[in-house]
């Protein structure tokens, strides 16, 4: 999948259909670009790189390039990013909480973002702003039944806990009506570091099946 522009509701339809963001926190990482196109091989439809190092950017338009998933371009917290992001071939944004300034700008563009968010107040603050998605963060500090209350309050809104969920609980926040789950080193491993290839494709396999076999009917 090129740089070419997609919607707010293009990536909610996106990540209900193949409902696992792969997270890649180490930008730095050569091995990033190859382990994307691994992931989408796999049938992962919406990696998350981190703009937390100087070549963030340059990785991030190289595993664009790739055409093998969406790209997003994630911890945006300001405007002058939005604009970087994009510039470099970002298809969407993820914030670490709720930025009015990252928001309206990626508005502006068209660009959707997965907004950041924890409490009540914060899930209806991203939604009323324009977000895409809301990113429960770090879902870990409540887990499951919190998410729980959250899609019971908020059906319309869809959700998609990140920080901290693993292989052995990502069933429950599916089961709790989670619209899509961000992971990291339970999809990706040990591979940026030179780790096995093969496990990239094993791992997204089983774990996109666990999601989609956890939805309530």
């Amino acid at each position: 999948m090129s740089g070419s522009q997609i919607t707010p509701a293009d990536l909610a339809q996106q990540l209900s259909a193949d409902p696992l963001i792969a997270m890649i926190t180490e930008p730095e990482s050569p091995a990033v670009p190859t382990v994307t196109e691994e992931l989408g091989r796999a049938g992962i439809r919406a990696v998350e790189i981190t703009l937390t190092s100087p070549n963030a950017l340059r990785t991030l338009s190289e595993s664009v390039a790739t055409e093998a998933t969406l790209v997003g371009a994630g911890t945006i917290r300001d405007a002058e990013t939005v604009k970087r992001a994009v510039d470099a071939g970002a298809h969407y944004l993820l914030t670490p909480g709720v930025i009015p300034e990252v928001l309206a700008a990626a508005g502006d563009l068209g660009v959707p973002v997965v907004c950041g968010a924890f409490t009540t107040t914060e899930v209806m603050e991203a939604h009323r702003l324009g977000a895409a998605l809301v990113k429960l963060f770090p879902a870990r500090m409540g887990g499951p039944a919190y998410l729980a209350s959250l899609t019971m309050a908020f059906p319309d809104i869809p959700i998609v806990p990140t920080g901290g969920i693993t292989a052995d609980d990502l069933a429950d926040y599916f089961a709790v009506g989670a619209h899509a789950a961000a992971l990291g080193r339970p999809l990706v491993g040990d591979s940026l570091r030179g780790g096995d290839l093969t496990g990239v494709r094993e791992r997204s396999q089983a774990l996109l099946e666990v999601a989609r076999s956890a939805r309530p009917e």
